[in-house]
Parts: structure tokens; sequence; C-alpha cells
């Protein structure tokens, strides 16, 4: 059975929205899929830039309570002197 062009044509015309909603709706999905991924991404780096953070804090502690602590030794040897 042979169809005539126009009737080729009006066809392919007709599916043109069909595609475009098809084509519309999958961009749709990509696009909230890559954006909660970005989003879980950028919750990733602050919870490590918050560790990192803590880290420096306790590091800090630390050095502070080990000078105390040798300031402290310093005096207690030049006591017994």
């Amino acid at each position: 059975m042979a169809y005539s062009q126009a009737l080729v044509l009006a066809g392919g015309i007709a599916h043109v929205p069909i595609l475009i909603t098809a084509l519309k709706f999958a961009d749709n999905k990509t696009l909230k899929l890559n954006q909660s991924h970005a989003a879980a991404l950028a919750l990733e780096k602050e919870k490590a830039a918050a560790a990192a953070a803590a880290a420096a804090s306790a590091a800090a502690e630390q050095e502070k309570a080990r000078l105390k602590a040798q300031q402290a030794a310093a005096e207690a040897a030049s006591e017994t002197d």
C-alpha cells in the first residue's frame, strides 16, 4: 500500500509534539537527578570542611596543652634549682 507525500508529511508533523513532550519529560527527570546529586555533593563538602575545622581546632588545643605542660615543667625545674 503506497502513501502519498502529503500523508507521510502530515504523519511526521503530527508526531513532532509527541517527540518534544517525551524529550522534555526526560530532560526534566535528568535535571532533577543532577540537582539532587549536586546538593548531596555540596552537603558532603560542607561536612568535610566542618570535620577539617574541628580537627584543626583540636590540634590547636593539643598544642596549647603541650606548651602549657612544657612551661609548667620548666617552672618546676627552675624552682628546684
